[in-house]
Formats: C-alpha cells, structure tokens, sequence
C-alpha cells in the first residue's frame, strides 16, 4: 500500500479528525526533513510510516487504561509517546532521550504539532531522570524487559501499567525478566508485525 493509501487507511480505522491528521502529517514531514541529518528511524521504514511508526504506536491507546500520565524511556523519533500526545490531548508524556539532536527534534515536532504544553522532553539518561510516579511505562526498542523493568521501576506505582512493544524474542525476554521480577502480564498481537507482541504488564516488583 503507498502512503497514500496508509495515510487514507489510519484515519478510517483511527476516526481521527482533519487537524489530527494534519498534525500527523506535519510530523511525518519533520520526519523525512530530519532523517537526513540523523539517524530517528530506520530508512527503508519512511515509507510506511503511516503504518510502521504511526499505527505501531496508536494500537497502544486502546489498551492504556484510564492513565493519562505517560513516561516514554529511549524516545528516540518519537514513537510511541508524540503520536500518543497527537491523538489524546489529555495525555501528559515525559519523553526521556539522551542524544541531544535527538531531543531537539522531538521539541520541534511538540512545537509544530500543538502537543508542546503536553510534552516535556527529558535530554538524560533514565537513570539520571528525577523519580516521580507515572499511569504508563512505555519504551520501543530501547532494551531488553528485564533491563526496561530495572530503569523503570522507580517510576511506578501499584497501578502502573507498562506497554512494551516486543518482537519474536519476547518469550525469551519475558523468561529473563521473570528470573529478576515479579510481574503479572498479558500479551497482544501487535496490529503492524504479525511476528510481535506487546507485553501489558503490571506490578512489577524486583525478586
């Protein structure tokens, strides 16, 4: 399927309104500016980005729960937390990344998108970012679950819920994770790799 067509497809299964598409197109154009000067995303992702980028990260909202305060852990291009901040604009997010080109394109696109007063951009490693409890742990490809769960747990309350895009591995993952944690989880087919999964889990505690 072309872009245009991704395009037409998120917005009929999305039932997003024309500023919110608007919005998600004025970031993929930052995007596409952007990547030639840094590496945010893979290259041969761009043209699916409606799908790989935009997608991947809306299909976490539907399992989310009531929680409106999001910390997002590797940022990187933005994806999940600036589609999620797009899409709910009673989303609060902490974007936390600590390559500092990376972060000022994160600010532009909040900026430019009208999400700013929703997104604060954290240019730190987690370890150094200060503790404050948070609804929903997010990270896309940022590492391995156990070590999400170790940077993350200083950030959780009884309630949160942790959203974590996993590819094939994740049942190796999860086997390590639980060696460390206690945790209780589900899994959900990703809408975008037949192959992934996202792991919902919830009171994490360490062993």
């Amino acid at each position: 399927m072309d872009v245009v067509g991704q395009r037409a497809a998120f917005a009929a299964d999305w039932n997003v309104s024309r500023e919110t598409l608007a919005r998600l197109d004025c970031y993929a154009a930052l995007l596409t500016e952007w990547q030639e000067r840094m590496n945010l995303v893979g290259p041969s992702t761009l043209p699916h980005v409606w799908d790989r980028h935009f997608r991947d990260s809306a299909q976490l909202l539907p399992i989310a729960g009531t929680g409106k305060r999001w910390l997002d852990i590797g940022a990187g291009g933005g994806f999940p937390g600036l589609v999620i901040a797009i899409l709910d604009p009673t989303a609060e997010l902490v974007l936390v990344e600590s390559i500092s080109k990376k972060c000022r394109f994160l600010e532009q696109v909040a900026q430019d998108t009208g999400t700013a007063a929703q997104v604060t951009v954290a240019n730190v490693r987690i370890e150094a970012l200060r503790a404050s409890r948070f609804d929903i742990i997010t990270a896309r490809a940022a590492a391995a679950l156990d070590i999400l769960f170790d940077w993350g747990l200083r950030f959780a309350g009884p309630d949160t819920r942790w959203l974590l895009p996993k590819g094939a591995r994740v049942q190796e993952e999860l086997a390590s994770a639980a060696k460390r944690f206690h945790f209780q989880h589900e899994l959900i087919p990703s809408q975008t790799d037949s192959h992934a999964r996202i792991v919902v889990a919830t009171k994490v505690k360490r062993r």
